[in-house]
């Protein structure tokens, strides 16, 4: 159920086309299902999640390692 939108096109004129192909029951139940979808949230990154490498490529100072197991 996918509609092609060219510069012509207009979403009226879509959506028009996707209801006479499938019907307005089944166009409505796919939009609510969109509408009604959640979003998963994006975790929040922190400076203490990136990698050296990027810490030292943005300005930031590397991570403190801790000690090893063998030093204890």
């Amino acid at each position: 159920m996918n509609a092609e939108l060219t510069p012509r096109t207009t979403p009226a004129t879509a959506v028009r086309t996707l209801v006479a192909e499938y019907g307005l029951l089944r166009v409505a139940l796919a939009l609510a299902g969109h509408v009604a979808q959640r979003r998963a949230p994006n975790p929040r990154r922190r400076s203490s999640d990136l990698s050296d490498h990027l810490r030292r490529d943005i300005g930031l100072g590397l991570h403190e390692r801790g000690r090893n197991y063998w030093e204890l």
